[in-house]
């Protein structure tokens, strides 16, 4: 619902993320990755608690997609 600056930030990285994933773009989507795991840990106290472990858990979730990827070509 109501959401940090902060987290309003990190949409577009999130957005590229699951898109990439969807397009079979691993590399683009390690980028992504990465980018996230570095603004949560550099900025992650500017976020609500809740927010940081929603986040975290997200995080947690594409590095799995990532780890299971398999191409489709």
């Amino acid at each position: 619902m109501f959401q940090s600056k902060k987290r309003k930030s990190l949409q577009p990285v999130i957005a590229a993320i699951q898109n990439d994933l969807a397009n079979n773009y691993k590399d683009n989507a390690v980028e992504g990755i990465m980018k996230l795991r570095k603004e949560l840990e550099e900025n992650g106290d500017e976020l609500k608690t809740k927010e940081q472990q929603e986040l975290k858990n997200l995080l947690m979730h594409f590095e799995e997609d990532v780890r299971n990827f398999k191409r489709t070509y």
